[in-house]
């Protein structure tokens, strides 16, 4: 899998259906769907998937696709702001439809723990669902500026994505640095009872291992 699919956005099993809204944007031409994180391999194993789950999901994925394919290639045809509402719009109910299906695919230790890995992979674009706002009692000033820190977070994922295909050292590099600042960020961000919170939420810290590998 390219680092192009794996910086989609990130699309949780949360039980309220949001997470799978929250998706880093992909460059033009790829697919347009959020990219399940039980395709990263390390995510995969954590989870302790079988092969019999896996295609299961494979399976449930492509259908829901299906499902959704004319309503996303309508989404190139809207201006910018209408397309990024409409986008997470559509990526709520991709993932409500989905998560019906998944939710008997998963154990209950599978489902929480891989909630936790969106909440987490999401960062900002997690914070930007209305339910996760109202758990974290954001306030207006917060979720006016949420916008800001996610286009700095979106602008981040661009660049390594075009340091990627040319320098996959280097784009290693920045996609570590990009998890530090933007923890730093999290943490100045939101007060010290949200980020209480949030770590309810959101469980033990997970390093996502980018999916390309530097050359040796």
């Amino acid at each position: 899998m390219t680092l192009r699919y794996v910086l989609a956005l990130a699309c949780g099993l949360a039980l309220s259906g949001a997470i799978w809204a929250q998706a880093q944007p992909q460059p033009a031409n790829t697919n347009p769907y959020p990219t399940p994180l039980y395709r990263m391999e390390d995510v995969s194993k954590s989870l302790n998937l079988t092969q019999e789950q896996t295609d299961k999901l494979n399976k449930l994925t492509e259908q829901t696709q299906a499902q959704y394919r004319d309503q996303y290639s309508k989404l190139n045809t809207l201006n910018e702001a209408e397309r990024a509402a409409r986008t997470q719009e559509l990526n709520r109910q991709y993932y409500n439809d989905w998560y019906k299906g998944a939710r008997d695919i998963l154990n209950d230790t599978q489902r929480n723990r891989y909630q936790q890995f969106n909440y987490q992979y999401g960062g900002f674009t997690s914070l930007s669902d209305p339910e996760i706002q109202k758990r974290l009692n954001l306030t207006q000033e917060q979720i006016r500026d949420l916008r800001e820190q996610m286009n700095w977070s979106n602008q981040q994922w661009q660049d390594i994505n075009r340091l990627a295909a040319t320098d996959a050292t280097k784009a290693t590099q920045m996609y570590r640095d990009y998890w530090t600042q933007r923890q730093e960020r999290l943490n100045k961000f939101l007060t010290p009872e949200q980020q209480k919170g949030w770590r309810e939420m959101t469980g033990e810290p997970y390093t996502f291992r980018p999916n390309f590998a530097p050359p040796r």
